[in-house]
C-alpha cells in the first residue's frame, strides 16, 4: 500500500494505482504539469495533474492494482465461525456475567433456572456488585481483575467482547512474499496470459522467472516453490481463471471495476441496441448439398425489451446487413410478401407442433410493437462504424452512440436476449452445435436440416409467439416489483403513457440506406469494377455536371456490395434501377467476388482488355464449373449459397420498397388426386386444419438430394 505522507494524504508517484474514468491506470511518468498513465488494457493517456484530480470518480489506488486482505472482520461473525466447544464456553461465560449483574444466568427474572438467584448472587441479599465479583471468581477460579475486565467487555460489546480478540486478526498470506515476485506475477498475468492460449503453472512459473530475470538481472530474483506461486496467484488472481477457460479470462478481464448499474429507458425508443452474433445452428443448403454457420442481427428496444428487427446471414455480418436491419426497424409490416401462402408451404415441412395456429401468428405479427428508434447503441465493431450507417441514423433523426471498448456491460440487454434466443431456440432446432466444440455433438452436420430460409420462419414465429408473450424478469412496473410483464405488455403501458410514432412508408427507405459511390455517367453508361450499368432515364444525363457541390461530373449512385447485377440514381424525383448491360440471367445470382475471378481468368489467358460480353461469357462458364458436381468444392459451393441469399435478401427489401419486380406469391396449395382418379374440375384448397403433421425427423436417417 502507498505509505501516508506526513499531511495525511498519499503522493502519486511512479507506480500509483488510480482510478479515472471507470477504470484502472498506474502512473508511469510525469512531465512539468502533466502525468502520464497506462491503463490496465495497455491505453496511454496523458493528462493535466489538476484536471486529473479534479475528474468525476478520481481516486488513488493501492500500488498493487490487487488489494490485499484487511488486517481486521466482523467480530459478530466471528462466533459462527467457532468450534462448537468454545462457542459453549462462550455462552457458558455469558451466563456467569449475567447472573453477576441480575442473579440470573438468562439475565431474565421470567425465565429463572430452579434455585435462582443464589444468596451470594441475588441484589437484594448482596447488593455490592464487587462483592458478586468476588464471589464469582472464587467460584470459577479466576482473579477478580480479569472477572472485571470480562464484565467491562460484556457491558459494551456484548457477547462479541468475550471472544478471543486473538481469532479476530486476519493472517496476510502475502507478508513474507518479495514485493518484485507479487507484482511481476500481476504484469504476467495481463500481458502475457490474459490473451493466450490457455497454459498450465508449470508454463506460468517458467514465463514467471523469465521476465524477473529480463526486469532484475538474470538469478538477481529466485522464485519460491511451485506450490508458493500457485499459493500467491490464487490470493491475488481470485475469480481470473488464470488457468482456465480463454473465453472465461478475458470475459473476467473486460469485467468493469465498478457495481454493473444498467442503462435505464423509460419510454420505447429511447436507447435501441443492434448488435450480431453467431447463432449456435448449423444450416442446410439442399441445393449445394453443404451445411454453413449462420449469423444473427438483432435490434431490441431497452425499455420494452422488444424485438425489434432481425435478419441471419450466411457467414460474417456486412455493414449493409446491419444497415438494412435499421431500415426493418422503421417500416413495420408483415415480415414478407405472400407470407400467407409462404406458411401453408412451410406447414407440411416442420417436424414439430406449431406454437400458434396460422391466423393467429398473421394477427400476431401485424400486431407487434411500432417503435421509432431514438439513440442506436452499436459497439467498435467496423460493421458498425461504416459510413452508410451513420447517414442513414443522420436522414432519419436517429442518434448513434458507441459502447465503450472491451466493456461488456455496456450492452448487456441484449448480450442477455442472444442468450435467452441460443437458450430457447436454438438449442430445439437440428443442427444445434453448440456454443464451443466441449459441448458440440458428433453429428452435427449430419443433423442440419433447415435452409437459412426455414430458420428465418422459425425464428419468426419464435418471436411473435413466444419470446414476445412471455414474462420476462427485468421488466417491472416501478412500485410494484413482485409483478413481471412480456414485453407487449410493457409497450402496451408505455404507450398509454408516452404515445407513439407512426413510421413512415418504406418506398423511399431502401435505396437511401445503400452505400454510395460517385461516378461518371458517359454515354456508354456508369462503370464500377469493370462492369458497365445503363438505363434509358440516363439518355439526358450523359457526360452531365453533377448536382452535388463540389463532384464536378460525378453523379451519387447507391449500389449493394452482395448483388454487382444493379445499382440506384435518383433522378427526376424517383429511383431508377441500373442493370449490367451484360447480365446473363437475372434469376442466376452472382458476387463481386465471382466477377474478379471471372475477369483474372481472362487476363491469365492473354486478353489485356476484355470487353463486358467476354466478362458475361466468362461468368457463366465459372458458374457452371462451380456448380458442376464432378469439379465444385465446399468453398465454391458456399460461395454460391451466399450468392443466393443475398438475392433473395435483396428481392424481399426491394419488393417492400416496390423497386423493380414484386415478389409474386406462390401458388395456393391444393389437393393432389390419388391415382386412378380424374382431377376434379375445381380445385379443392386444402384446409390447414386438417392436415397431419410429419413423424419426428430422424438426424441419423439417409438424407436425400433435396435435404428432406
Amino acid at each position: 500500500m502507498s505509505e501516508p505522507d506526513e499531511a495525511g494524504g498519499r503522493r502519486l508517484a511512479m507506480g500509483t494505482w488510480v482510478c479515472f474514468g471507470d477504470e484502472r491506470h498506474q502512473v508511469v511518468g510525469q512531465s512539468g504539469s502533466e502525468v502520464h498513465l497506462r491503463s490496465a488494457g495497455g491505453e496511454w493517456t496523458a493528462i493535466y495533474i489538476a484536471a486529473l484530480m479534479a475528474a468525476p470518480g478520481f481516486r488513488l489506488l493501492s500500488e498493487s492494482p490487487v488489494d490485499l486482505l484487511p488486517s481486521k472482520v466482523d467480530r459478530g461473525a466471528l462466533l459462527d465461525g467457532l468450534a462448537e466447544d468454545k462457542a459453549a464456553s462462550v455462552r457458558d461465560l455469558e451466563a456467569h456475567l449475567n447472573e453477576i449483574r441480575t442473579g440470573y444466568r438468562s439475565g431474565d427474572p421470567e425465565r429463572a433456572e430452579p434455585g435462582e438467584p443464589r444468596p451470594a448472587y441475588d441484589p437484594r441479599l448482596n447488593p455490592r456488585v464487587s462483592d458478586r465479583v468476588k464471589a464469582k471468581a472464587a467460584e470459577l477460579g479466576m482473579g477478580q481483575t480479569t472477572v472485571w475486565r470480562k464484565l467491562r467487555r460484556y457491558r459494551e460489546e456484548q457477547r462479541n467482547g468475550l471472544i478471543d480478540g486473538r481469532g479476530a486478526v486476519v493472517r496476510d498470506p502475502l507478508a513474507r512474499a518479495d514485493r518484485r515476485v507479487l507484482d511481476a506475477i500481476i504484469a504476467q498475468h495481463r500481458v502475457g496470459e490474459r490473451e493466450d492460449s490457455t497454459g498450465g503453472l508449470d508454463r506460468f512459473y517458467r514465463r514467471l522467472q523469465d521476465r524477473l530475470d529480463h526486469e532484475h538481472g538474470p538469478e538477481v530474483v529466485t522464485l519460491p516453490s511451485t506450490s508458493t506461486i500457485a499459493r500467491y496467484i490464487e490470493t491475488l488472481l481470485p475469480g481470473q481463471y488464470t488457468f482456465g477457460r480463454a473465453t472465461s479470462r478475458r470475459s473476467a478481464a473486460a469485467r468493469p471495476q465498478r457495481s454493473y448499474r444498467p442503462d435505464e429507458a423509460v419510454r420505447p425508443g429511447q436507447v435501441v441496441m443492434i448488435d450480431a452474433t453467431p447463432l449456435d445452428v448449423i444450416a442446410y443448403d439442399p441445393i449445394g448439398d453443404v451445411t454453413h454457420k449462420v449469423h444473427l442481427v438483432l435490434a431490441i428496444d431497452v425499455a420494452t425489451r422488444t424485438l425489434l428487427a432481425w435478419r441471419m446471414t450466411v457467414g460474417d455480418t456486412r455493414a449493409v446487413d446491419v444497415v438494412m436491419l435499421l431500415n426493418d426497424a422503421v417500416t413495420p409490416e408483415p415480415m414478407r410478401p405472400g407470407w400467407k401462402q409462404a406458411l401453408a408451404f412451410r406447414m407440411l415441412r416442420l417436424p414439430i407442433t406449431r406454437e400458434v395456429d396460422l391466423e393467429e401468428r398473421l394477427e400476431l405479427a401485424a400486431a407487434r410493437p411500432v417503435i421509432w428508434p431514438e439513440t442506436i447503441l452499436v459497439d467498435h465493431a467496423k460493421v458498425n462504424l461504416s459510413d452508410a450507417l451513420r447517414e442513414a441514423c443522420l436522414d432519419l433523426g436517429i442518434n448513434l452512440g458507441l459502447a465503450r471498448k472491451a466493456n461488456p456491460t455496456g450492452k448487456a440487454n441484449i448480450e442477455r436476449a442472444f442468450g435467452t434466443v441460443n437458450e430457447d431456440f436454438a438449442k430445439h432446432v437440428a443442427g444445434y452445435k453448440g456454443s464451443d466444440t466441449s459441448s458440440r455433438g458428433r453429428l452435427v452436420d449430419h443433423a442440419a436440416r433447415w435452409s437459412l430460409e426455414d430458420l428465418e420462419e422459425f425464428f419468426a414465429e419464435y418471436v411473435v409467439a413466444i419470446y414476445q408473450r412471455r414474462t420476462h424478469s427485468g421488466l417491472v412496473v416501478p412500485g410494484f416489483p413482485e409483478l413481471e410483464m412480456s414485453p407487449n405488455q410493457v409497450y402496451s403501458l408505455m404507450v398509454a403513457r408516452y404515445g407513439y410514432i407512426v413510421c413512415p412508408p418504406a418506398a423511399h427507405h431502401y435505396c437511401k440506406r445503400l452505400p454510395i459511390e460517385y461516378r461518371v455517367i458517359r454515354p456508354e453508361g456508369v462503370q464500377r469494377d469493370y462492369l458497365i450499368y445503363d438505363d434509358p432515364i440516363l439518355g439526358n444525363y450523359r457526360r452531365a455536371i453533377s448536382p452535388v457541390p463540389g463532384k464536378g461530373r460525378k453523379w451519387p449512385i447507391r449500389y449493394n456490395p452482395g448483388d454487382p447485377s444493379r445499382m440506384f440514381i435518383f433522378l427526376e424525383g424517383a429511383w431508377h434501377v441500373l442493370f449490367w448491360t451484360h447480365l446473363p440471367d437475372p434469376a442466376i445470382p452472382f458476387t463481386s467476388r465471382m466477377v474478379e475471378q471471372a475477369r483474372k481468368l481472362l487476363l491469365d489467358g492473354g486478353l489485356r482488355e476484355p470487353s463486358q460480353q467476354d466478362i458475361a461469357d466468362a461468368l457463366v462458364d465459372l458458374q457452371r464449373r462451380m456448380d458442376a458436381p464432378e469439379s465444385a468444392t465446399a468453398r465454391t459451393r458456399r460461395e454460391l449459397l451466399r450468392a443466393r441469399e443475398d438475392a433473395r435478401a435483396i428481392k424481399r427489401d426491394q419488393a417492400r420498397a416496390q423497386i423493380g419486380e414484386q415478389e409474386e406469391p406462390p401458388p395456393a396449395l391444393t389437393l393432389v388426386p390419388p391415382a386412378g382418379e380424374e382431377e376434379p374440375v375445381e380445385e379443392a384448397v386444402v384446409d390447414l386444419a386438417d392436415l397431419e403433421e410429419f413423424e419426428i425427423w430422424d438426424p441419423g436417417a439417409p438424407r436425400g438430394p433435396a435435404g428432406a
